[in-house]
């Protein structure tokens, strides 16, 4: 679902069997952006997300926030944020200065012999073949994103898709834990439906103008 910040209103809404990734599900919340006439500005997803089309495909005038992948080596050498990249000119390089070009969604091997004359490779890594460094196929997103959430600021954005999470848990006690019918057509129906009653309750809530107010 596609809950609208501002208002609180539900904008769009989708569904996909359970044996499909939930990236996928973000084609029919396009469509039913696309009917209202609507576009995105800022788009609050958790990490499930980050793999779907609206987000690869985004123009430069959407802003995305999303908590970042967690880094860190579990031998307690150095992770793969010690290591500076440069997306424009594709090169990595090392804690020691050594630079490798990358591809996104690609692992960059360090030079063998490089790692073993290397007076930080005790800091570095154990393997005999030299350092290894996994390129994620969206690395330059998600470089944004840490960078953006070592703010406070960045952690302030993040802190509004609370208001997401809470509208989730209300169509979840109305609709339950479970589908109600068979196909995806039936249960999107049963989605939408759940949504207009859930967009009752916010509407029911704003102030009105004159000498009344309507009561949830």
């Amino acid at each position: 679902m596609l809950r609208d910040l501002d208002s609180g209103l539900i904008l769009a809404a989708g569904i996909t069997p359970a044996n499909v990734p939930e990236a996928v599900v973000t084609g029919d919340i396009e469509t039913d952006l696309a009917a209202a006439g609507l576009r995105l500005a800022e788009l609050h997803i958790d990490r499930a997300y980050l793999s779907s089309h609206l987000v690869r495909d985004r123009g430069p005038d959407l802003a995305v926030f999303c908590k970042a992948w967690r880094v860190r080596n579990t031998a307690g050498r150095y992770p793969k944020t010690d290591f500076t990249l440069d997306f424009p000119a594709g090169q990595l390089t090392c804690p020691a200065g050594v630079t490798m070009p990358f591809q996104p969604g690609q692992t960059v091997h360090f030079p063998q012999a490089t790692c073993a004359a290397c007076p930080l490779r005790a800091r570095c890594t154990a393997s005999r073949t030299g350092r290894s460094v996994s390129i994620h196929p969206d690395e330059e997103l998600l470089a944004e994103l840490r960078e953006r959430q070592a703010t406070p600021a960045g952690r302030a954005k993040l802190r509004e898709r609370v208001q997401v999470e809470h509208a989730l848990a209300h169509v979840g006690h109305w609709q339950g834990r479970r589908a109600r019918y068979k196909g995806t057509r039936k249960n999107l129906f049963d989605l939408r439906r759940v949504a207009v009653v859930h967009n009752l309750h916010v509407i029911a809530r704003q102030p009105h103008g004159g000498d009344y107010q309507l009561a949830a």
